[in-house]
């Protein structure tokens, strides 16, 4: 721990880049996960396979264009299928069962 990271950078060693760091607060990290899974599980049950695809790929960063292609379908399906998600989300957060 107390030998340099890097060649170029013999001066920094791991304790200094852990004393350097925040700390994270455990029972905020637990919560965290727990309210993570929470929301993947509402999630899971409300929306379709197509549905749940479609947002996966979206959010990794997948274009329209690309989707379509990935999963075979034409990009107003694509579009269609994300304006859904959107409707079904903001019905659970509007009923409260899901938060941020």
């Amino acid at each position: 721990m107390d030998k340099p990271i890097y060649d170029e950078e013999s001066e920094r060693t791991l304790i200094d880049i852990i004393e350097g760091s925040e700390a994270i607060d455990p029972q905020e990290l637990l919560l965290s996960r727990e309210k993570y899974k929470h929301i993947q599980e509402k999630l899971a049950s409300s929306l379709s396979r197509l549905e749940r695809n479609v947002l996966n790929y979206y959010l990794v960063g997948c274009t329209y264009e690309e989707i379509a292609n990935k999963l075979n379908r034409h990009i107003k399906s694509i579009d269609n299928a994300l304006q859904r998600v959107k409707r079904k989300l903001e019905q659970l957060i509007k009923t409260k069962e899901l938060s941020f």
